[in-house]
């Protein structure tokens, strides 16, 4: 007879082990904690577990854990290990991140659903009493998410994980960006290069950050008063969905009087090819007759064209975090939930120069 790995044997022995003491549902050592743990490699950790699968006494997927099963199989208790939910929006940038988040988790052997919904009430018609889930992301694109909303995800739900900072303060992890934090850091490097009059444009609408990130511009620019700040331009519309024409409004006409805007900072602009050409209508000159940054992802070619300086996050970042949030939360990690703020950085492609350097010649 051929004699165990001694290794092969201990790994067994620690998880039927483990079997006997715990209860149906309760997650193991994943494989590759296994691998580490023993110092030996995958093929080993699987020929230990193999008996104790047969015998329907564990489930084991690569690169997921080891669940400890019961009378009941877990693919009839939880419809997937995570459902991905999003209220449909024109920003490209967050479907790509969804797009490419779902292939993540899949290529990890883990089951997820994708649900797209227009208002919370359609949303609510996509749960079942009896669906559950191991994680939920919700993506509510800024838009206003009802409490019956989220009292259903997290009835179906054992983890409720959130793009974005609108909602704190629940039993929920949440990624984000403070873009009151990414102002801040534009407006004081433009003032760095001799800009006093530095316009702001943003979404009208009322949601939490962007309404904060308006009113630090007012304090950033210490506007005091009842009359509405003549540099702040407030668009009707979501992040990620401006026209040409709005952007145009807000630069300053060519051959400008000297109390007109000099630079100008723009959140919410997926498509920097839309601000080029509303330079080339207003046949102004990038970073000599205004000087423009861009809130938003450093890493997105798509949206500064490698020509204006972007303050924001990292595209990568952000995917990675929430790739290794939710994969903790199907996994069971059981630590309190948290808000996660994503890094601010700071990228020139040449959109600002110094005031006094723009009129010279």
């Amino acid at each position: 007879m051929k004699r165990m790995n001694p290794a092969e044997a201990a790994i067994r022995e620690k998880i039927a082990q483990l079997v006997a003491e715990g209860q149906p549902g309760q997650r193991l050592p994943r494989i590759r904690d296994l691998m580490i743990e023993f110092k030996t490699s995958q093929r080993v950790v699987q020929r230990a577990l193999a008996p104790l699968i047969e015998s329907g006494q564990v489930q084991a997927r690569s690169g997921a854990g080891v669940l400890i099963l019961g009378q009941e199989p877990e693919t009839k208790r939880y419809l997937a290990d995570c459902l991905i939910l999003y209220r449909n929006s024109e920003s490209r940038l967050a479907r790509t991140l969804l797009i490419e988040l779902v292939a993540r988790l899949r290529r990890k052997g883990y089951r997820v659903n994708l649900q797209g919904f227009d208002d919370d009430a359609r949303a609510l018609e996509n749960f079942k009493e009896q669906d559950r889930y191991r994680c939920c992301l919700l993506q509510s694109n800024f838009e206003i998410v009802s409490v019956e909303l989220l009292a259903r995800i997290k009835s179906c739900a054992d983890a409720l994980v959130i793009d974005g900072t609108s909602v704190t303060g629940i039993d929920a992890d949440v990624i984000g960006t403070n873009w009151r934090e990414a102002l801040a850091v534009g407006f004081r490097q433009l003032r760095a290069q001799g800009h006093e009059r530095i316009g702001f444009l943003t979404s009208a609408h009322d949601a939490r950050q962007i309404a904060m990130a308006r009113r630090e511009f007012l304090l950033l620019s210490d506007w005091h008063g009842p009359d509405p700040h003549p540099g702040l331009h407030k668009v009707p519309r979501l992040p990620g969905s401006y026209q040409r024409n709005e952007l145009i409004r807000a630069l300053p006409p060519k051959g400008c009087s000297d109390d007109a805007t000099t630079a100008l900072i723009v959140w919410g602009l997926v498509d920097g090819s839309l601000m080029d050409a509303a330079l080339s209508e207003r046949q102004l000159r990038l970073g000599v007759d205004v000087s423009v940054v861009l809130l938003g992802s450093v890493d997105v070619p798509s949206e500064h064209v490698r020509r204006f300086d972007v303050v924001g996050n990292s595209d990568a970042e952000k995917l990675a975090l929430f790739e290794n949030v939710i994969t903790a939360r199907i996994e069971g990690e059981k630590s309190a939930p948290r808000t996660y703020y994503l890094p601010i950085y700071l990228q020139e492609n040449g959109s600002i120069q110094r005031i006094n350097a723009t009129f010279e010649g």
